[in-house]
């Protein structure tokens, strides 16, 4: 099985501040699941914006379309429709 939300958390945690003591990271974590422990919880991925601006950018420097797609990582067809939305300023 993989490793659900919270033990990546405190993986994570243990990597970014070394420093942490296993004794925190167990508190913390038995805390956190006890808490939201079979709550549903949704996490939002990651706004397209960024991506769309990364887009942008590379075709403004001359990137052909099939370059700037693979720079940026998202297919042919998702790249137009990222280039095709209406972007607030």
């Amino acid at each position: 099985m993989s490793d659900d939300i919270i033990s990546a958390f405190m993986r994570r945690l243990l990597e970014d501040v070394p420093a942490t003591s296993p004794d925190t990271v167990r508190r913390i974590e038995d805390g956190l699941r006890r808490d939201f422990g079979g709550a549903k919880h949704y996490a939002k991925k990651a706004p397209a914006e960024g991506k769309a601006q990364r887009l942008g950018a590379a075709l403004a420097a001359g990137a052909s379309f099939s370059a700037a797609f693979a720079e940026v990582g998202c297919s042919q067809r998702h790249g137009y429709r990222l280039l095709r939305r209406q972007w607030r300023r």
